[in-house]
């Protein structure tokens, strides 16, 4: 059984739905921590939703798949719209991106994060794990370190902050407080599980092809007998900012 737990919501200022949705699962529910796009057109009102929030750690979700970059002029990643290129554009995790553009675009989603929330993110992730391609680890590792923040790991790849592997196997149709229970039976001291938790909205649904069952993972984190089996256990819940 673990003892600390981060629960994460991804894809904060996604929608209005999510936004929301996110904050009310910390507020009712386990959820510690969320990490925010920066180039969508919720992300100001998710930032400023937060503030109201001050437990709930907040990190940020590179993005360079979804959307359209906050540098202009970036060639080798977007289209001929100027839009990012979908997932489906880098078979296998692979991407030939230029590093430079990479991480000035990056470190942009980074600046703007902390001149709308006044801070440093919690912690750096990404939408579709983008962040951690063989291709694109040295840009993560670089930016982590340059703004001393911790880094969403599956397995180690950079050790200036305690290591936390990241379980994703609370995802698609079955979604249960069983399933749960069972991810935190794992043998790790401490662990952060990805979740995607959200009111369903109409942006939600013309936007993500995971959509509906995000309520039923907030029915799920929001659930009394979830919270319950988490203080009977002593599991500890944190965020990223807590970690060494």
């Amino acid at each position: 059984m673990i003892k600390r737990m981060i629960l994460n919501s991804d894809d904060f200022g996604m929608t209005e739905g999510v936004s929301i949705g996110t904050i009310h699962s910390h507020t009712d529910g386990i959820l510690t921590s969320t990490t925010c796009l920066m180039n969508m057109p919720y992300t100001e009102f998710a930032l400023n939703l937060a503030k109201n929030t001050p437990k709930l750690g907040v990190g940020i979700h590179l993005v360079f798949t979804m959307g359209r970059p906050l540098i202009p002029g970036v060639k080798s990643f977007t289209d001929e719209d100027g839009n990012f290129k979908k997932l489906n554009n880098y078979p296998e995790g692979e991407s030939k991106v230029d590093l430079d553009e990479l991480y000035t675009e990056w470190k942009a989603q980074i600046d703007k994060f902390i001149e709308l929330a006044g801070k440093k993110p919690t912690h750096i992730d990404s939408h579709h794990h983008v962040h951690l391609f063989s291709h694109h680890q040295e840009i993560s590792i670089r930016l982590a370190k340059e703004y001393d923040i911790p880094m969403r790991q599956k397995q180690p790849i950079t050790n200036h902050y305690e290591f936390v592997r990241c379980d994703e196997s609370f995802y698609g149709d079955d979604l249960t407080t069983d399933a749960f229970k069972s991810i935190i039976q794992s043998d790790d001291e401490v662990l952060e599980i990805m979740s995607h938790p959200a009111y369903v909205d109409q942006r939600l649904l013309d936007i993500s092809g995971y959509n509906l069952p995000r309520a039923k993972e907030m029915e799920i984190i929001r659930s009394e007998k979830l919270k319950k089996f988490i203080q009977d256990n002593k599991i500890e819940l944190i965020t990223y900012a807590d970690l060494e």
